[in-house]
Parts: structure tokens; C-alpha cells; sequence
């Protein structure tokens, strides 16, 4: 713990203090986030109460899930309440702090078919009124609800094995394209384009994210700030630093306090 709070603490110098939007009367109006969060191989979840967040965005799609509805705000302050709400990957949002007990699933759209997510995947499709925060221009759970999308990646497709070659590769810093084309004889233009379709991520913001878990792994196992950032290819702390506020929307002094369970698999 002592390993896990100074990583931390040193990572926290580095993020920007919270935004206006978590400002009352000048005074930043702390609500602490307090519960679990599990990593798993291509998802995450959290389950407790929610705390203080600047709006931010991620490249995971998103399950928010709350018996008595969970009000989660967009960037143009349009408040979206329900007991399950589902968000697409990359737009901006916050969820109100303060709400206890609220299950908050994230899940890189490849991973819609994982065995471990298959009961509350079932208990989306079957839910009659989802409240839905979609994508403008790049919905990811209408298209899927309506059963869409059948290219998205499972664990025999043609490209697990680059996923896992990228997840190798991870430690050694920037990643070109080119390398992982070769490797399947494909045109760079041609890979970008099949890599998007059977993930639902581009592949550099694909990398990124797989670096935030990384990282997020290295640290719940103890490892201090500058390492973690390290292993996970980050060029510096402050890149580190930047993509989990950028993602989460939360620093890591928020995050000193919470017990954390880390699977190495799904």
C-alpha cells in the first residue's frame, strides 16, 4: 500500500487540479470516489460510489448500471438519467458524484464477445428502454443493440494474434503501423482500415489505451509511478499523466485510497 500510495502521489503532481465544473463558491467540492475496481484482459469495471470528475472521454464504450437511475452529464451539461445507461466510445461526459453503489463497466468494442461479459451484454440487449449517449458520427451500442457489427473482433478472428503482438510490444515505446502490416502482408491503408473494423478503435488510440492498462496493472501491483509509465511504453511521466486525466478525468490522488483487484485475464 505504502508502494501504491507514493506512486500515486508522485503521479498526482502532474495532473491539472480539477476543472470549474467541480468548483463551488471557489472551493473544490470533494467527493471522494470510494468501492473496487477490477481490470481484467480487454475490459474494467468499478463498483462503489462515485466521486469528483472533470468531463473527459475514452476509448472504451461504457455500461453505467445504478437500481434507482445514475445521472451522467454530457459536455453541453444535458443530464441523461437511468438505470442503465450506455455510453459510446469517445464522447465527452462525468457522472454526478456522490451516487453509491453504482456499476460502471468499461469494454473496448472488440471485446463484446468475451465470455466474462457475457451476462451483462445479455442483460443490455435485453433491457427495454437503455438510455442511450451516442456518438455523432461513430455510434458504437445502437449499431450493436440492433445486432450490427458482426466483423467485431472474437478469439479466433484473423487478428488476435496482433492484438497479442501489440500487447508484446507494448514496453518498447512507439509503435508503427507498418511492422504489424507486414506481419499479415497486408497494404498499411488496408491493415488501418481492417484493424479499425475488427476492433472499433483506430490503432494508435488502440495502443494508447492498451498503455493505460499497462500502466494501471504495473501500479495496482505496486510499481511507483515513473515505472509503470515506463513499462507501458509511455515517453514520460507526464504522458502518463495526461492520458488518465484525459480518460478517466480523475488524478491520481483521488484514486490513493481504493482498493484495487487486478486480473491478468478475463
Amino acid at each position: 500500500m505504502n508502494n501504491k500510495r507514493g506512486a500515486l502521489t508522485e503521479l498526482a503532481a502532474m495532473l491539472p487540479p480539477l476543472s470549474a465544473s467541480n468548483v463551488t463558491g471557489g472551493r473544490v467540492a470533494h467527493t471522494p470516489w470510494c468501492g473496487e475496481l477490477s481490470i481484467g484482459e480487454y475490459w474494467a469495471s468499478w463498483r462503489g460510489r462515485s466521486g469528483d470528475a472533470t468531463f473527459h472521454k475514452h476509448l472504451a464504450a461504457q455500461i453505467v448500471q445504478h437500481a434507482e437511475g445514475v445521472d451522467v452529464i454530457t459536455a453541453n451539461n444535458r443530464c441523461i438519467r437511468g438505470t442503465l445507461v450506455l455510453i459510446d466510445p469517445l464522447v465527452v461526459h462525468r457522472i454526478r458524484p456522490g451516487t453509491e453503489d453504482v456499476l460502471v463497466t468499461f469494454l473496448e468494442p472488440s471485446a463484446v464477445r468475451h465470455p466474462a461479459l457475457r451476462d451483462i451484454l445479455e442483460a443490455c440487449k435485453g433491457s427495454k428502454d437503455p438510455s442511450l449517449i451516442d456518438h455523432g458520427t461513430a455510434p458504437f451500442w445502437t449499431p450493436w443493440l440492433r445486432g450490427e457489427g458482426s466483423t467485431l473482433l472474437n478469439e479466433g478472428s484473423d487478428f488476435s494474434p496482433i492484438l497479442k503482438h501489440i500487447d508484446d510490444r507494448i514496453p518498447d515505446g512507439a509503435l508503427r503501423l507498418r511492422p504489424f502490416a507486414d506481419l499479415v502482408g497486408l497494404s498499411e491503408s488496408r491493415f488501418r482500415h481492417l484493424f479499425a473494423e475488427s476492433t472499433g478503435l483506430p490503432f494508435r488510440r488502440y495502443v494508447l489505451w492498451r498503455r493505460a492498462r499497462r500502466a494501471a496493472m504495473e501500479m495496482t501491483q505496486g510499481a511507483d509511478a515513473t515505472t509503470a509509465a515506463h513499462s507501458a511504453g509511455f515517453a514520460d511521466l507526464a504522458h502518463f499523466a495526461r492520458t488518465l486525466k484525459t480518460m478517466f478525468g480523475i488524478t491520481s490522488s483521488q484514486l490513493v485510497s481504493l482498493p484495487h483487484r487486478a486480473h491478468s485475464s478475463g
